[in-house]
């Protein structure tokens, strides 16, 4: 019989033969009362800790099992984990590990310059040019991802139609292993892949139709009456502009913006960047319902009007012949990095959607329906309502989603493998590598790695409940 096993049979005695004996011995059972005393012996180790322990020592005696096996499996490798970066050699025997003292730190922390890993040794390399990978990642991902759950959680939390199908299939990715995911995203953005053979279909089409006759004029009366719709639509309340249609309305003015160039007209770059800050300003004006936004938008659709008229669309959407591209290979173009923050969010949003949403689901509905009273606007009402409310459940978000994005594996070794050259090499890939796939494994380096890497984590995550309680308090 295995240790598991026997310690198995051991408690199912202790508790069937050691418990009936303790009942018997305290208690008479008539044959009616037979029933009573198997509910009794379901109750034997509450009685027993309640004997031995007194009433105020029974909830510390019921947690004493959960604290043993937590400590041995999570305390003690820890522990161990710690002793293990001060010592050297190949064995994995503690015994057999000679003490080396900070040595494997002094390799890491080796170098010239600290922002160019290029200047520090072979494991300094590898450690910061993972830790600055995942810094840089963190620094992206987890607003990204918060700002998606809470989006999804209110949009899940509303009155709408088929939203315990929303939420479960928002929730879905997350049951799913990151090998499925790995595989499932690898078969869209191979340079064969489905994003690929998608993305020459529909320009192949665009250009089509933009080389036929008439097609010019054609799309601007269409651009034309999709930009009326929607600029009546963010004019039509009387309280004021719709945030939600000035939002679309600003996105349009974005894209003619970047069509039509106006700035090179003066010789100048960054009519992009103009787009962007034109629909920015709006959103701010109408949002923060300063009085001249019914104006700005008016004026918007003025300029929008003049835009249209610059435009040639048949030369806008004639895009030529498309060339695949290997998304998750292609160095020195940001895509690979792209997609691992897009498949990250994807796969885990669920989960923050789920927390979130039982946050949301908390607040009053009394509180609303008075700001409705009111006439609050719905900008207004999640500024001052929802976001206060729900700021302690995002804070768990955050530091929830802080840490699982330091500790970031799978995706990036199976997506990826750290490619291009070191463009999404991450520091648990470097622990992992330098402990197990080197052909001489440094248990000391990769301990020594983790324990940074912990640290890291830690000074970010309690700058992050400052910085919330801080907030919070003002």
């Amino acid at each position: 019989m295995t240790p598991a096993g026997f310690t198995v049979a051991f408690a199912a005695l202790f508790w069937g033969l050691g418990g009936a004996i303790w009942l018997l011995m305290r208690r008479r059972y008539t044959h009616r009362q037979i029933p009573q005393f198997f509910m009794d012996l379901l109750g034997f180790p509450v009685e027993l800790a309640q004997s031995l322990f007194g009433r105020a020592g029974v909830p510390y005696a019921l947690l004493l099992p959960n604290m043993l096996i937590f400590g041995f499996f999570t305390f003690l490798p820890m522990i161990l984990n710690f002793y293990v970066s001060f010592t050297g050699g190949a064995s994995i025997s503690l015994f057999d590990r000679p003490w080396v003292g900070w040595e494997k730190y002094a390799d890491i922390f080796n170098c010239e310059n600290f922002l160019s890993p290029k200047s520090c040794s072979n494991p300094g390399y590898n450690f910061w040019t993972g830790m600055f990978n995942t810094l840089w990642f963190v620094l992206i991902q987890v607003p990204i991802l918060c700002v998606a759950a809470l989006i999804t959680a209110l949009v899940v939390n509303q009155n709408i139609k088929g939203r315990g199908f929303w939420r479960a299939m928002f929730f879905y990715p997350v049951m799913l292993s990151p090998v499925v995911i790995a595989n499932i995203w690898n078969w869209v953005l191979h340079r064969k892949g489905a994003l690929n053979a998608s993305i020459g279909e529909a320009r192949d089409a665009m250009t089509g139709l933009a080389g036929l006759s008439g097609f010019d004029m054609v799309a601007t009366v269409i651009f034309a009456v999709i930009l009326l719709i929607v600029s009546e639509r963010s004019l039509r309340s009387n309280d004021g502009p719709s945030a939600s249609w000035t939002a679309v309305f600003g996105a349009l003015i974005a894209m003619l913006v970047y069509w039509s160039q106006p700035l090179s007209l003066l010789g100048l770059p960054g009519s992009g960047w103009l787009g962007l800050v034109m629909a920015a300003g709006l959103y701010w004006a109408v949002s923060t319902e300063q009085s001249f936004a019914r104006m700005a938008i008016i004026g918007a659709g003025i300029l929008a009007v003049i835009m249209l008229l610059m435009i040639q669309f048949d030369a806008v959407f004639s895009f030529g012949r498309y060339r695949p591209i290997n998304w998750l290979v292609t160095p020195k173009t940001g895509w690979p990095f792209f997609w691992l923050v897009f498949v990250f969010c994807w796969s885990h949003m669920g989960f923050y959607m789920l927390i979130l949403l039982a946050g949301l689901q908390a607040i009053p509905r009394d509180l609303y329906e008075a700001a409705k009273m009111d006439a609050t606007k719905p900008f207004r009402a999640f500024y001052r309502i929802t976001l206060p409310l729900v700021m302690p459940t995002l804070t768990v978000v955050l530091v929830l989603s802080l840490i699982r994005s330091f500790q970031i594996f799978d995706e990036v070794y199976l997506l990826t493998g750290g490619g291009p050259g070191r463009e999404t090499f991450m520091v648990v890939q470097n622990i992992y590598e330098v402990a197990f796939s080197n052909d001489h494994p440094d248990y000391g380096q990769a301990a020594a790695g983790s324990i940074l890497m912990a640290i890291v984590i830690a000074v970010f995550t309690f700058f992050q409940l400052w910085l919330t309680r801080r907030q919070s308090d003002l």
